[in-house]
């Protein structure tokens, strides 16, 4: 993207979830942002009104336009810090192909959030680790060995889907996923090689020492 870089402010809860790929985007991209947090309890009744959405993340730009849904945000970073493909339609198509592939697992995993009964989230996650979840991720793998040049998801470097797979993957291996084994990946070759490429990256590295886990 040419032209002088704009002011940028990812306003998110004090969590990684949806927010934290955009997060590592804007680092690996160097690209200055104010990186909001919102306080649940006290400052997000007042806030949810305001949004477009009623939903967090939001992106303001220029202290004027703001950009609400998680996926649209990391496109339009992505193309600022040169992780999206922007100006090649296919590649571009390609690499959403992946994102929109992890939304719908990371979907499946957030509609668990909403049974109020405990011990029955744990279960239904169970059950999503032995039929859906291993066909999901069996499909990104395939997927990626068909459109990889190398390490990367898609061509010869590091995109945005690279990001989404090791965030995400990374709640899993991380035990964040209550019900869903730690090594449910350890299966898929492409996948996991992906998620040890991005996380020994210079820029994730500095950045999770600077914001642990």
């Amino acid at each position: 993207m040419t032209g002088s870089m704009p002011s940028l402010k990812l306003v998110y809860f004090d969590a990684r979830s949806k927010g934290e790929v955009i997060r590592l985007c804007m680092h690996v991209g160097s690209i200055p942002f104010e990186d909001y947090r919102v306080v649940r309890s006290t400052e997000w009744p007042s806030l949810k009104p305001q949004t477009p959405f009623g939903q967090l993340p939001l992106l303001t730009i220029d202290n004027s336009t703001t950009i609400a849904q998680s996926n649209a945000i990391l496109r339009y970073v992505g193309t600022l810090a040169g992780l999206y493909p922007s100006t090649d339609l296919l590649n571009a198509a390609l690499v959403d192909q992946i994102v929109l592939q992890i939304t719908d697992i990371r979907n499946l995993h957030n509609a668990t959030k909403k049974d109020p009964d405990p011990v029955r989230v744990v279960a239904t996650r169970e059950t999503l680790a032995t039929t859906c979840y291993p066909a999901m991720f069996g499909y990104l793998d395939k997927t990626i060995a068909q459109h990889s040049a190398g390490i990367w998801a898609v061509g010869h470097t590091l995109t945005i889907a690279d990001l989404m797979i090791y965030a995400n993957v990374s709640f899993i291996k991380d035990g964040q996923w209550a019900g869903i084994p730690a090594d449910l990946v350890d299966a898929y070759p492409k996948v996991c090689a992906i998620y040890e490429a991005v996380r020994s990256h210079p820029k994730i590295v500095e950045w999770e020492a600077a914001h642990p886990k």
